[in-house]
């Protein structure tokens, strides 16, 4: 082989493995990743300062019980202390704790399934063993704690598992109605269109399905459509407002936020207090997250405010709608 042929021969194999190399590697890094956010947080989560309400006839009976569980779980709880059973009652209906301990001659264990079944769970496990605790400490007969369900999950879905497996379509269509308005629509006003009917009509099967059918939902019906047509709106503005400003390293970002890390961190399955550090609280803040605490809150918790929800949903609305009016005033469509 002359000189020239090796000269021109390395080019020629370099372009060669070059893309092989680059994709090869590309999806072991995007794989791992996606892994280790969806994996992560479930793998690892523990309680940290969960909230959980206590009323008692003995005063100032919640520091001993926090200095108590504090050596068994450190910082796994954040006992509160209410007046009367009413109060604690109502703390879990405003949604200001998971569940309540109420230590009369008469124990209870308040739970709220429909706040986070994992919770309940979680809940009904500490009063069996703060009853086994007692008895052996003071030695007396059995103490069981009576379990009470402020929030029961529906009757057709008694392990809440329909709004869990629910959350995903409810990300997907904001996406599919992003990226499919994104390739085939060139004029903003067909993108704002398509996200409001798409999101609308996608709404009313959604909820149609989860609420009159599986049971998963048990609010009112309309108000529900508009939380998921909102959801939805929202995720598919936003991925046509980066497209068109960023192209597709915008659609890529968007599509990656929402979807590889709202997804995970939405506090669908787990409570946000069972995440890392920040990371539950973040999840709440994406379009998945807000909408799913929202339709709990709907369903499960109607005295519970709804600002926080409605406000995330409707700033990412606002931050789809800008993403698009700046790229139009950057880039005038064609006709």
């Amino acid at each position: 082989m002359s000189e020239e042929q090796a000269v021109v021969s390395t080019p020629e194999k370099a372009n060669f493995f070059r893309p092989v190399i680059q994709i090869a590697v590309m999806v072991t890094v995007i794989v791992s990743t996606i892994l280790t956010i969806f994996a992560w947080p479930l793998a690892t989560a523990s309680p940290k300062s969960i909230p959980v309400g206590i009323t008692s006839t003995v005063p100032n009976l919640v520091q001993g019980v926090q200095t108590q569980f504090d050596q068994q779980q450190p910082g796994a709880f954040k006992f509160i202390e209410y007046k009367d059973l009413a109060a604690a009652k109502s703390a879990i209906a405003h949604r200001e704790v998971y569940g309540a301990l109420v230590l009369t001659d008469k124990p209870q264990m308040l739970i709220a399934t429909g706040a986070s079944p994992a919770m309940a769970q979680v809940l009904t496990n500490v009063s069996v063993e703060l009853g086994a605790q007692i008895t052996a400490a003071n030695g007396v007969s059995a103490i069981t704690f009576a379990i009470e369900d402020l929030a029961p999950l529906g009757t057709k879905d008694p392990r809440g598992l329909g709004l869990s497996a629910g959350s995903l379509p409810l990300i997907i269509a904001g996406i599919v109605v992003g990226l499919l308005g994104s390739m085939r629509l060139r004029k903003t006003s067909q993108k704002f269109l398509v996200a409001a009917l798409a999101g609308t009509l996608a709404a009313f099967s959604i909820v149609a399905i989860l609420n009159l059918w599986l049971g998963s939902l048990l609010g009112n019906y309309f108000v529900e459509v508009g939380v998921v047509a909102l959801g939805i709106a929202a995720v598919a503005l936003t991925i046509m407002g980066a497209a068109a400003l960023a192209g597709r390293v915008g659609l890529l970002s968007v599509i990656g936020l929402f979807f590889i890390i709202g997804n995970p961190l939405g506090g669908v399955a787990l409570p946000q207090e069972l995440y890392p550090t920040g990371l539950g609280t973040f999840g709440q803040y994406l379009p998945l997250g807000a909408e799913v605490n929202l339709l709990r809150r709907i369903s499960y918790f109607p005295e519970a405010s709804t600002i926080t929800q409605w406000a995330t949903l409707g700033a990412w609305l606002a931050v789809g709608v800008l993403l698009l009016v700046v790229a139009s005033q950057r880039k005038p469509s064609k006709a």
